[in-house]
C-alpha cells in the first residue's frame, strides 16, 4: 500500500461531543507544498471554557495529532540532530506547520491577540518542537495587531527557545514587527537595548533581529540608529549566531539603502567578522563589495 494514500482519522472534541474527521497522512518535506487533500482537512474545534471561551488544551492537542499524522521519522531524527535538540521531533514539515497556523486562524474567528498568546503558551508548554513552531507561525499572523507590551509576553518564549529555529521567528517576525509598527514608542526602544545587553546570547541575537523589518516601504529606517549602536556593541564577540545576526540585518538594508551597510562597514572593517562581512555585503554595489572585502582581507 502507498503510504502517501493512507488515510487516518482522528477524534476532535467538540461543544456538542467528540467527531470524528479524516487527516491526510501525505507526506511532505520542506519546500514542499502541502497537497489538496492537507488543505480540505476538516477544523479544529475547541470546548468552551469559562476563561477564554476556548479549550486551549484541547486545541493544541488536536492540533499536535495533526502534526503527528504529517509527520516523517526519518524526517524528525535528521531535524534533531541538526538542531542539536533536547526537544522530541515528530517529522512534521515546515510547509505543513505553516498550512496548519493559517488554518487555525482562519476557522478560529475568535482568536485575537490575547488568546494567540494563550493558545501558544499552551502549545509551548509540551517540550515537542513542532508545537513550539506552530506556535511561533501562530504568533506572527497576529504580530501585526500587537502592541509594544505584548513584547513581554514574547520574551519568555525567547529565553527558553535555546535555537535559531525558534529564536528568529519570535525575534524576525513577531518581535520586528511590534518594533516597525511602534518604532517611537519609549518602551519599545527601552525593551530592544536592554536584550541587547542581555547575558543570553540567544536574548541578544533577539535585539539585532528585531530590527529586520525597520526598511519602510518609502525607504526610511526605523531604529536604524539603534541598530549601529548594537552591532557595534557585540561586533567583537566570537559568538557564530551574533555574528550572523549582524550580517543578517546588513544584508537586508543593503537591499534598498546600500550606502548605509557602506558608511556602517567602512569605519569597522579591522573588527568585523568574516561571517559578517560576507553576509553583509552581498547586494552592494561591486566596487564597494570588492573595497570592503579588500581592507577586510589586509587587516
Amino acid at each position: 500500500m502507498n503510504p502517501s494514500r493512507d488515510i487516518d482519522r482522528l477524534t476532535f472534541t467538540t461543544p456538542t461531543g467528540p467527531r470524528r474527521c479524516p487527516v491526510s497522512l501525505a507526506r511532505h518535506t520542506v519546500g514542499q507544498r502541502p497537497d489538496a487533500r492537507t488543505a480540505r482537512r476538516c477544523r479544529i474545534t475547541g470546548q468552551q471554557s469559562d476563561v477564554t471561551g476556548l479549550d486551549l488544551a484541547a486545541l493544541a492537542s488536536a492540533a499536535e495529532q495533526e502534526l503527528r499524522a504529517a509527520g516523517r521519522p526519518e524526517h524528525a531524527q535528521h531535524e534533531q540532530a541538526y538542531l542539536k535538540s533536547s526537544l522530541e521531533h515528530i517529522g512534521a514539515s515546515v510547509p505543513v506547520i505553516r498550512a496548519l497556523a493559517k488554518r487555525i486562524r482562519r476557522e478560529r474567528p475568535d482568536l485575537d491577540v490575547s488568546t494567540s498568546f494563550a493558545l501558544a503558551e499552551e502549545l509551548w508548554a509540551k517540550p515537542v518542537h513542532e508545537r513550539r513552531m506552530l506556535a511561533v507561525v501562530l504568533l506572527g499572523l497576529y504580530a501585526g495587531s500587537m502592541t509594544p507590551a505584548d513584547l513581554d509576553r514574547v520574551e519568555p518564549l525567547l529565553r527558553d527557545s535555546r535555537t535559531w529555529a525558534l529564536v528568529d521567528g519570535l525575534a524576525g517576525d513577531v518581535a520586528a514587527t511590534i518594533v516597525l509598527r511602534h518604532p517611537d514608542e519609549p518602551g519599545v526602544d527601552a525593551t530592544v537595548r536592554r536584550w541587547g545587553r542581555d547575558d543570553d546570547f540567544w536574548v541578544r541575537r533577539s535585539a539585532l533581529l528585531a530590527h529586520l523589518q525597520t526598511l519602510g516601504r518609502n525607504g526610511e529606517f526605523h531604529g536604524w540608529s539603534r541598530f549601529c549602536e548594537l552591532a557595534d556593541a557585540m561586533l567583537d564577540e566570537r559568538e557564530f549566531f551574533i555574528r550572523k545576526a549582524i550580517g543578517w540585518v546588513l544584508r537586508e538594508a543593503g537591499k534598498r539603502r546600500p550606502e548605509r551597510v557602506v558608511d556602517f562597514l567602512a569605519p569597522r572593517v579591522s573588527r568585523v567578522s568574516g561571517v559578517t562581512v560576507r553576509e553583509a555585503v552581498r547586494y552592494l554595489d561591486p566596487a564597494d563589495r570588492d573595497a570592503l572585502m579588500a581592507a577586510y582581507r589586509r587587516r
